[in-house]
C-alpha cells in the first residue's frame, strides 16, 4: 500500500509517499495549495496531479494545509476538495504539522517563516499560536512581508524620498522595465500575487551583501519572526524553539535570528524531521496520530 504525506504552503506543496516498508515512492514539489489563493478547484487539480504520479492510489493520506482549522468556510472547501481525490485522509494546519515534525511530540515552539509566518507550540502552560493572520494585516517577517517592504523601499528611492538602494534593481532582475511594470505583473493574476510578492525575498537576499537597505530589511524580518516565537514561548512556559521555512534559507535572517536567541537564552534547534516526512509517517502509522 501507499501512504501519502502533504506539506501545503502558499508558494509550494511537497508530496511525499511511502510504501509498506517505509521506502519513498514519490517526492514531488508542485505549486501553491493555499485555498484562498488557488480556490477549491486549484487544490483539487494539484492533488490530482500528484496522485497521478503514484503507482497506485494512496491507502491513507495526511495533509497539512495553509489556513486549515482557522476559517470555517475554508475548512469546508478543503475537505470537499480533498475528499473528491483521496478516499482516506486526515487534515491539519500546515504549521501544526511542521510543529509535530520539529519536536516529535515534545514541548517547544516552532517559528515558521515561509510565504506567510506563524508560531505554534506546546509547553507546561498549554497549547497556542502567535501570528498567522495572513497578508492583509499579519505575516510579519515572512517572504511576502519582505517582498512588499522591498518594493516600498525601492519606490521611495526611485522618487528620491529615500537614499538610493540596490533594491531599485528589482524590476531589471525580474525582466521588467520599471516598478510600474512590476505592479502590472503583480496585478495581472490575483491567484499568483501572493507567491509572486513572496518570491522577491530571494532577490532581497541576493542583493543584501552589497546593500544596507536589503540587509536591514532581512534583519527586521528576523526580529519579527523571533518576536513571534519568543512571545509564544513565554506564554506557554517553554524555552525550546525551532525554526523552518524558506525565509530561514537567508544567512542574514538566520544569523540575526540566532543572535537574538543566544541573547535571550533560548534553546534553539533544527526540526527533527521535515513536515512532509512527518505527514507521510503519520499516514503510514495510522493517519491521525498526533505524534509518532
Amino acid at each position: 500500500m501507499i501512504y501519502l504525506g502533504v506539506d501545503g504552503g502558499g508558494t509550494k506543496t511537497r508530496f511525499l509517499a511511502l510504501d509498506d516498508r517505509g521506502q519513498v515512492v514519490l517526492d514531488l514539489t508542485l505549486g501553491s495549495s493555499y485555498l484562498p489563493a488557488v480556490g477549491k478547484e486549484g487544490v483539487k487539480a494539484l492533488l490530482r496531479e500528484a496522485v497521478a504520479r503514484l503507482p497506485e492510489p494512496p491507502a491513507r493520506a495526511v495533509l497539512g494545509l495553509g489556513g486549515y482549522g482557522e476559517v470555517a468556510p475554508w475548512d469546508e472547501d478543503y475537505r470537499k476538495a480533498v475528499g473528491e481525490i483521496l478516499p482516506s485522509y486526515h487534515l491539519l494546519n500546515d504549521v501544526e504539522l511542521a510543529f509535530l515534525g520539529a519536536f516529535g511530540g515534545e514541548e517547544g515552539v516552532l517559528v515558521l517563516g515561509g510565504t506567510g509566518s506563524m508560531a505554534y507550540g506546546r509547553g507546561p502552560l498549554g497549547l497556542g499560536r502567535a501570528g498567522g493572520f495572513g497578508p492583509l494585516f499579519g505575516d510579519e517577517g515572512s517572504a511576502y512581508w519582505i517582498g512588499i517592504r522591498a518594493l516600498n523601499l525601492a519606490s521611495r528611492a526611485e522618487d528620491g524620498r529615500d537614499p538610493p538602494t540596490r533594491l531599485q534593481e528589482i524590476p531589471r532582475l525580474l525582466g521588467k522595465r520599471d516598478l510600474l511594470e512590476v505592479l502590472a505583473w503583480l496585478e495581472e493574476d490575483p491567484a499568483l500575487r501572493r507567491s509572486r510578492v513572496a518570491s522577491l525575498a530571494q532577490i532581497v537576499d541576493a542583493l543584501a551583501p552589497q546593500d544596507q537597505a536589503a540587509r536591514g530589511l532581512l534583519e527586521q524580518a528576523a526580529q519579527e519572526l523571533f518576536h513571534l516565537g519568543a512571545t509564544l514561548a513565554r506564554r506557554l512556559g517553554t524555552n525550546r524553539m525551532a525554526y523552518t521555512g524558506g525565509v530561514f534559507q537567508s544567512p542574514f535572517v538566520r544569523g540575526a535570528f540566532f543572535r537574538l536567541a543566544l541573547k535571550e537564552g533560548i534553546d534553539l534547534r533544527s526540526p527533527l524531521r521535515e513536515a512532509a516526512e512527518q505527514a507521510a509517517l503519520m499516514a503510514r502509522l495510522g493517519g491521525d496520530a498526533g505524534c509518532v
